[in-house]
């Protein structure tokens, strides 16, 4: 598989666990040969380059925003939402004017975008090349299989679960028309366009294939799809044979059995202390060794306590790719990177979701019986997150863990997609 020279922009917003699965796919088109532009928030740079694209960071650090007050308290409230929003649209505008921009610069033969860059479906008019939606969440397609995965719904029954798809796509259409208002002149004529944003652009007219970046093996291909839905697994990033641990953690992992990981991502948690004490007394109970991962907010970066250093270990970083396979199990927040990374290791998980897409994972991940039943980070507490704990020692679990893991590796993910995507958009 080569393509000569090719140029292909991905524009993907969000936290690491948004970019990092673009970044893998990157990594693909890149090995066949392709220029790529990865556009994304700062802080990336280090991980697209190491891709082999071309990083071109927008105005905005997702990183830095999640540590906001304000930023914090719209991930738990209706008031701190609106507040957020309203502070915030300035900046949302400027990144979508940035991106439109860089866009129209770079000239790329093939664009693939997110739900927050559907600005460069302007850019693909203006340009008259294909623009392809992606979706690392069943999120766009209408199914009547289960309702929207953003809200924690339950099941509405056919009708009404495939009506919730049309109601988040008017949202969306509300949302975006505030960020595109400073494109009015330079995009009139693009904005003009009938069709929506979200569905991409295709120069003959046609209706643009959307790629669902998602395992069958956690949602089975709904019979009711359209054609122009393609689940081509999720982007997965393959190990990296050259990464060293620190000394600390190669010891750790070898002085015992394999410890469960405990993380929570980039996800902050409203209460880190009280968080970081529930899981501490969670340890305690269950005797089990533990990694526990601070990321960007969700446990505190204390020092473990005395009676715990023995067999809990605490770490900043490492490649999920490189740790899960020598964990036990994983309980994590339920972004769907860290849900596919942990199944794609055959390792049971609990997850404990905070809001968005991650109860549905939850409930993903327990329907196939591959972990307990999620825990809502509010709702934790030494006494349930121990019996979790304890629960996820069932080999039954485990099993199914596998077994979903086993389907996942059959699927196209990175490579395969992006081969498929050069034959059929990029022929020599």
């Amino acid at each position: 598989m080569s393509v000569s020279r090719k140029k292909i922009l991905i524009a993907c917003l969000g936290t690491r666990g948004d970019v990092q699965p673009y970044s893998a796919l990157a990594r693909e088109f890149c090995r066949a040969g392709a220029d790529v532009v990865l556009c994304t928030g700062e802080g990336f740079e280090e991980m697209i380059e190491a891709a082999g694209a071309t990083a071109r960071p927008l105005p905005i650090n997702y990183q830095t925003l999640l540590q906001d007050p304000d930023i914090r308290e719209a991930l738990f409230s209706l008031r701190g939402a609106v507040r957020s929003a309203r502070r915030n649209m300035r900046l949302q505008q400027d990144v979508t004017l940035a991106l439109w921009r860089a866009g129209l610069e770079e000239k790329p033969d093939l664009i693939l975008f997110n739900l927050k860059a559907t600005v460069t479906t302007l850019v693909a008019r203006r340009l008259n090349v294909p623009a392809l939606p992606t979706a690392l969440q069943p999120v766009t397609a209408p199914t009547g299989d289960f309702p929207v995965p953003l809200f924690g719904l339950p099941d509405l029954g056919r009708t009404f679960n495939r009506l919730s798809f049309p109601v988040f796509r008017q949202l969306m259409r509300a949302g975006l028309a505030s960020t595109m208002k400073p494109l009015r002149d330079e995009a009139n004529k693009e904005l003009a366009v009938p069709g929506s944003h979200l569905d991409g652009h295709m120069p003959d007219g046609s209706k643009a294939l959307s790629l669902q970046a998602y395992s069958r093996a956690l949602v089975p291909t709904p019979s009711d799809w359209t054609e122009e839905n393609w689940q081509c697994g999720y982007w997965l990033s393959e190990p990296d044979p050259e990464y060293q641990p620190s000394a600390e953690l190669a010891a750790f992992l070898e002085s015992g059995a394999a410890p469960v990981y405990l993380g929570f991502g980039s996800m902050p948690s409203k209460k880190p202390q009280r968080l970081t004490q529930a899981v501490l007394s969670a340890l305690r109970i269950t005797g089990q060794r533990a990694i526990l991962s601070t990321g960007w907010g969700g446990l505190e970066k204390d020092a473990i306590p005395v009676d715990l250093e023995d067999r809990v270990l605490l770490l900043e970083k490492a490649p999920h790719s490189w740790l899960f396979p020598r964990c036990s199990a994983i309980v994590h927040h339920g972004g769907a990177g860290t849900t596919h990374e942990a199944v794609r290791w055959g390792k049971p998980s609990l997850i404990c979701p905070v809001f968005a897409d991650q109860p549905f994972w939850g409930a993903r991940l327990h329907g196939i019986g591959a972990g307990p039943a999620p825990i809502p980070q509010k709702k934790l507490a030494p006494e349930n997150l121990a019996a979790a704990l304890r629960d996820l020692e069932k080999p039954g679990y485990r099993d199914e863990a596998e077994r979903a893991a086993e389907l996942m590796s059959s699927e196209p993910g990175a490579r395969e997609t992006a081969r498929r995507l050069i034959e059929r958009f990029l022929p020599r």
